[in-house]
């Protein structure tokens, strides 16, 4: 108020102050024991992405986000399973420009009698009633999206995709690559090893083509392409990738 109301500084200085910008490890077991709850805001608590910056991350990731702005609203299309419980399916007719179906979360068309189903997973609110802040759950359905759904299968094609044309052929570099552009870092020993056995593993096991190959996975074997797209997939699935420290 005494800055004439002007909400930008506010802002900032909320923003640049110490606990802001404190990071949401723990310090000490003492400050966990003494303020369990952290009413004292000794740490950051821990944020999930919201669904649209979610789905944001997951094509950002890929490369494939489509970062055009304003226009109409955005028809994704949906699995048989997720438009069987749309009464009337024209409701939900799909964008005619593929490249329109990357866009932006914000951009996805809202209906107020059926959400996106993946938005309606992560916690969008109800929108037919006033909203002054969204519910942050951790259910199975989350999971079970993320593991099987396959829009973001494909995504982690793209991604398998972009890395082995970024990365080349070796294993070592494509998964240094695809930690780079997924969480921001790169991956420790652990991860490193963990990672490349279950490339080994998965490359020896029966695989059907994939649909859609980008151009750099073409080159691949079928079983090794699909090995490194699972493995794309199990790193969006990482609480890291979901979770904003």
């Amino acid at each position: 108020v005494a800055d004439g109301w002007n909400v930008k500084n506010l802002h900032r200085r909320i923003m640049n102050s110490a606990v802001y910008r404190q990071t949401s490890r723990f310090g000490e077991d003492a400050h966990f024991q003494e303020d369990p709850q952290n009413e004292l805001l000794w740490r950051m608590d821990r944020r999930r992405l919201e669904a649209e910056a979610l789905w944001d991350a997951v094509h950002a990731a890929a490369g494939t986000l489509n970062l055009n702005m304003g226009g109409r609203p955005v028809v994704p299309p949906l699995a048989a399973d997720e438009i069987a419980s749309l009464r009337e399916k024209w409701h939900w007719v799909e964008s005619q420009d593929p490249a329109q179906h990357h866009r932006r979360g914000i951009y996805i068309l809202v209906r107020r009698n059926f959400k996106f189903p993946m938005f309606e997973v992560f916690d969008t609110p109800v929108t037919s009633v006033s909203c002054p802040t969204r519910d942050v759950t951790t259910v199975a359905p989350q999971a079970l999206w993320g593991l099987n759904n396959q829009s973001v299968f494909r995504q982690a094609v793209q991604l398998a995709g972009r890395v082995v044309k970024e990365a080349g052929s070796e294993t070592p570099a494509q998964i240094e690559r695809i930690w780079k552009v997924a969480l921001g870092r790169g991956p420790t020993t652990e991860e490193t090893a963990a990672a490349h056995d279950l490339v080994e593993t998965l490359s020896r096991e029966k695989a059907t083509p994939l649909a859609e190959l980008p151009a750099a996975l073409q080159a691949l074997p079928t079983e090794r392409a699909h090995a490194l797209a699972k493995l794309c997939l199990a790193v969006f699935n990482l609480s890291e990738f979901a979770f904003v420290d």
